[in-house]
């Protein structure tokens, strides 16, 4: 009887274990996802409500169109290029560029943006829709999103990936960008092909802003602390000010006729770039962080440039509008996803 009495109480003792680590295992399942999509909704809501008060404002009419079109011109004349000379002054990237995963994510990602272009301008028979069309499918959100978020989820560690990112996507994107928007504006008006087009690239007030912050950093020359001042106060009104022009921008411009080409690019750029990365820099063989970072980075939605280039040039601006504020929506999960199997 003593036997048989101790047999059911172990039987009884493993029941409540299994069934304890039933629950925790339950428990765990529930919290994870919560835990990976905090950092992601912490940082995408504010975005999105920056947008979502230029759309109310917008379509309560508060603005005029006249007066958003003056805003964007701040922001991309003025803002935007003062950041990128700032940035571009200050940076200081390590010794040895770590080349194989910066050619690694930029050859993907510039990759694509060729690639997608010159499809596209089959498909849309315009080759300056075209093209924001390949820069939105291509280009992230990596200031005023990635820098937070890998931040958050992997620490000070990821400061050189992510920095090293961040300095170059902008100097190695505009240039294409506006070289096939200046090229697409000469075919328009039937100009020759060669000068005209070179001298709008070189002027460029992105590319004069990268390119003078470049010569700076490269000379020595240190900014005066007032000067550095002033510029941080200008950049920093850049992203919310972008943000909320393209917010109060979609309530002028209907969307329905461009949903189709909106989702391709969504897919795209949240879905099929990250995997292209994570195949590359698997095969690059480089360290898990830098890994993580570079998916992390493929995966954010897309920049808020895209739109920035559409009202600069005149084209294309719903479907650019559409697809930042879409995009994001979306990676709010692919976001999600992402970090879950990255930090595995």
């Amino acid at each position: 009887m003593g036997i048989i009495k101790a047999n059911e109480l172990n039987r009884t003792h493993r029941a409540f274990t299994t069934r304890g680590r039933d629950s925790t295992e339950r428990i765990r399942k529930r919290i994870v996802p919560m835990v990976i999509l905090s950092p992601v909704v912490e940082v995408v809501l504010p975005i999105f409500m920056v947008i979502a008060l230029g759309y109310f404002v917008g379509i309560r009419r508060w603005i005029g169109e006249s007066s958003v079109q003056g805003l964007s011109i701040y922001v991309f004349n003025i803002a935007v290029p003062l950041l990128l000379f700032k940035s571009m002054s200050v940076v200081t990237l390590p010794e040895m560029l770590p080349w194989r995963g910066v050619i690694g994510y930029f050859g993907c990602a510039i990759g694509l943006l060729i690639s997608i272009f010159f499809v596209a301008r089959f498909w849309l028979r315009d080759n300056a829709t075209a093209g924001i069309f390949a820069f939105c499918s291509s280009y992230g959100n990596f200031i005023p999103l990635g820098i937070p978020l890998v931040l958050m989820a992997f620490g000070d560690e990821a400061t050189v990936p992510l920095f090293i990112l961040v300095a170059l996507q902008a100097p190695l994107f505009f240039p294409i960008m506006i070289l096939i928007q200046e090229r697409a504006r000469a075919r328009e008006h039937r100009d020759p092909m060669q000068w005209p087009v070179l001298k709008s690239v070189i002027r460029n007030q992105f590319l004069l802003g990268i390119g003078l912050g470049a010569a700076i950093n490269i000379a020595g020359v240190p900014l005066p602390p007032v000067l550095v001042t002033s510029l941080d106060l200008i950049g920093r009104s850049a992203g919310p000010a972008a943000l909320f022009t393209v917010g109060a921008a979609l309530s002028f411009y209907p969307i329905r006729g461009v949903l189709r080409s909106v989702a391709v690019i969504v897919v795209v750029k949240n879905v099929l770039l990250p995997l292209l990365v994570w195949q590359v820099a698997k095969w690059l063989g480089l360290p898990h962080l830098w890994q993580a970072v570079m998916v992390v980075m493929a995966a954010l939605p897309v920049g808020i440039n895209g739109y920035l280039f559409a009202e600069r040039y005149k084209c294309a601006q719903p479907l650019a509008g559409s697809a930042a504020v879409i995009s994001m929506g979306v990676s709010l999960v692919t976001l999600s996803v992402v970090l879950a199997l990255v930090k595995v």
